[in-house]
């Protein structure tokens, strides 16, 4: 057992809903649907630990990372962050106690082109954090933010330029920079290398696992490239329509997948040939469900080559398969899935 899963969770998600209303057209607006975009998500993270969460588009993982984070109000269930040496209940935040739970939770976000205000400087877009939270001004300010800004990589005299004039890798490092100026000790990271270049995402990913030990941070890291959880991830979360359907260590999960789905999303990343060319998998076809039309049974029936009659009536259950371990799916213990990486 890890340090990490000894310690006492930073954060704690308890059976976590998120639904969107869905509201017919004119004056009225009556309520005739609602999308469950997060249904009934329970997970922790632990001080010092990477919980990746991955899955297709419109799984629902960014969305919880913003519920997480008091962006979005949630509809039901609990958050508990704990740091500082107070515990934090998101359905208990107001005016007078948000700021403090500001200085322990951050965010990154995916497009770093659209997270900086254009109109200010680097000085002052990393700076405001302190200055909102009232934790410095002044030289004070300046100097903590030519610390910050140089951690990750660039220089003091960027102070003063402002967003247009960096390329997209850097705009990451300033966001990266906002997002820790203020100490945190949870971030979470909503694809925060999908925008990127190839080329550059390889030393953004090296950066944040730097600054993870130098500051003792804890990542809630979202995305949907295999590759990038399994680099980056101590435990991961597998998603699908707005549900956990697998979650394990990172070396369970990518070497003996107990869901047709993770063997699906594990598939898909490109493998080498001993040609040397680039190829995919065969992966199972098929489309992500429309979240207000949900199949009958397992949610993947349709798409899984696995189904059984089972499948397609019964709703399966997250349950533990060991103390490690949660799946949701009838046959997880007679199916021999595939994994890719050794």
């Amino acid at each position: 057992m890890t340090a990490a899963s000894e310690a006492a969770p930073v954060l704690e998600v308890r059976n976590l809903k998120k639904y969107f209303p869905l509201q017919e057209k004119g004056l009225l607006r009556r309520k005739i649907g609602e999308i469950k975009a997060v249904d009934d998500v329970s997970f922790v993270v632990r001080k010092g630990e990477t919980v990746g969460v991955i899955g297709e588009s419109g799984c629902g993982k960014t969305t919880l990372g913003r519920c997480v984070s008091y962006l979005y109000e949630k509809t039901a269930g609990d958050i508990i962050v704990r740091g500082g040496g107070r515990v934090f209940r998101l359905d208990e935040l107001n005016r007078g106690n948000n700021s403090e739970f500001r200085q322990i939770v951050q965010v990154i976000f995916q497009d770093p082109f659209s997270s900086l205000n254009p109109r200010m400087s680097v000085l002052r877009s990393v700076g405001e954090p302190l200055l909102v939270n009232r934790l410095a001004r002044g030289s004070e300010l300046e100097a903590r933010v030519a610390s910050i800004i140089q951690r990750v990589g660039l220089s003091v005299s960027h102070l003063q330029r402002f967003p247009h004039s960096f390329s997209g890798g850097q705009r990451q490092r300033i966001c990266i920079a906002r997002a820790l100026v203020i100490n945190p000790q949870l971030v979470v990271a909503d694809e925060p290398v999908s925008a990127l270049d190839v080329s550059i995402q390889a030393q953004m990913l090296n950066l944040l696992k730097d600054l993870q030990s130098e500051f003792d941070l804890s990542y809630l890291f979202i995305s949907h490239s295999m590759s990038v959880i399994r680099y980056m991830s101590d435990r991961i979360l597998v998603m699908y329509a707005g549900k956990i359907i697998e979650s394990g260590s990172r070396d369970e999960i990518l070497r003996q997948p107990l869901h047709p789905y993770t063997e699906m999303l594990l598939k898909a990343v490109p493998k080498v040939s001993r040609r040397g060319s680039g190829r995919l998998q065969d992966a199972s076809g098929g489309e992500p469900p429309d979240l207000l039309n949900l199949p009958s049974g397992c949610v993947f029936h349709p798409r899984c080559p696995y189904a059984k009659e089972i499948c397609r009536e019964e709703i399966p259950a997250l349950r533990a398969v060991d103390d490690q371990r949660q799946v949701s799916c009838h046959l997880a213990e007679e199916l021999v899935v595939q994994g890719v990486f050794d």
